[in-house]
C-alpha cells in the first residue's frame, strides 16, 4: 500500500513538473511571439515616420514653390502693370510732343493768315477733375513782326444754364484771371495757358475770342468756334 502511494506521489510530482514545464513553455513560446509582434509593429511604425517625414518634406518644398510662383506672378503683374502705365504715360507725352510740333508749325505759316493779330490754336483739354479743363491758345500777328506789340484780349465761353443762355467770361471761370480784356506783349507770337471751372449745370457750347492792339479798339480779330470743335471732337468751326 505504500508503495502504491510513493507511486501515485511520484505520479503527482512529474505532472507538477510537466505542468510547470508546460507553463514555463507557453510563457515563453507568447513572450517570443509577443516579441516578434512588437518588432514587426515598431518597424512598420519606424516605416511609416520615415514616410511621414518624407511626405511633410515633400509637402513643404511644394509650398515652397508654390509661393515662390505666386510671388513670381505677382512680380510679373507689378512688372506688366507698371508697363502699362508707363506705356500710357509716354503715350500722352507722345501725343503732347505731336500738338506741340504741330502748334509751332502752324505758327511759324503765316502766308496764309490775315494781316494783323490772330488768336489761333485754340485747345481745350480734359483734366482728372470733373468740370476742369486745360484750355491753351496762341497770340501772334503778320505784321511788325521787329517790335513788340501790346495787346488785349477777351474769351467768352457761351452756352446754357438751367435751359437759358448764358455767358462766361475768361475772369470768371479761370481763377488766376483776375479780369478781362486781360492785357499782354508779345514780338512774335504768345502761348496763353491755364485751366477753367465750369459751373455745375453750365453746358458750353462756343468759344468767342477776340484781340486787338491796347491802345485802339481798330485792327482787332475775332474767333468763333464751337465748343466741341476746341475739344477735338469735330472738324469744322464757324468762323475760325
Amino acid at each position: 500500500m505504500d508503495g502504491l502511494f510513493d507511486r501515485l506521489m511520484d505520479c503527482r510530482s512529474c505532472l507538477l513538473v510537466l505542468l510547470v514545464v508546460a507553463l514555463l513553455a507557453g510563457v515563453g513560446g507568447g513572450w517570443l511571439r509577443g516579441s516578434e509582434y512588437f518588432s514587426a509593429t515598431a518597424v512598420g511604425y519606424r516605416a511609416l515616420q520615415v514616410d511621414f517625414e518624407r511626405q511633410s518634406v515633400q509637402l513643404m518644398e511644394q509650398e515652397q514653390q508654390q509661393l515662390a510662383l505666386e510671388l513670381g506672378a505677382e512680380v510679373d503683374r507689378q512688372a506688366l502693370e507698371k508697363m502699362r502705365r508707363t506705356v500710357v504715360v509716354l503715350d500722352r507725352q507722345l501725343s503732347a510732343y505731336q500738338e506741340e510740333l504741330d502748334l509751332y508749325r502752324n505758327l511759324v505759316k503765316s502766308d496764309q493768315l490775315e494781316k494783323g493779330l490772330q488768336i489761333s490754336n485754340f485747345l481745350i483739354r480734359s483734366t482728372e477733375v470733373p468740370r476742369v479743363y486745360r484750355y491753351r491758345f496762341a497770340l501772334r500777328k503778320t505784321e511788325g513782326l521787329t517790335k513788340t506789340t501790346k495787346v488785349s484780349f477777351s474769351i467768352e465761353f457761351e452756352g446754357r444754364l438751367a435751359g437759358q443762355v448764358a455767358t462766361f467770361s475768361l475772369a470768371q471761370l479761370d481763377p488766376n484771371v483776375e479780369a478781362v480784356p486781360v492785357n499782354s506783349r508779345f514780338k512774335y507770337f504768345q502761348l496763353v495757358e491755364g485751366a477753367i471751372h465750369l459751373p455745375e449745370g453750365f453746358e458750353p457750347e462756343s468759344i468767342r475770342a477776340t484781340i486787338w492792339p491796347s491802345k485802339k479798339k481798330t485792327g482787332g480779330k475775332e474767333l468763333v468756334m464751337s465748343w466741341a470743335l476746341a475739344r477735338g471732337q469735330v472738324n469744322k468751326s464757324r468762323g475760325d
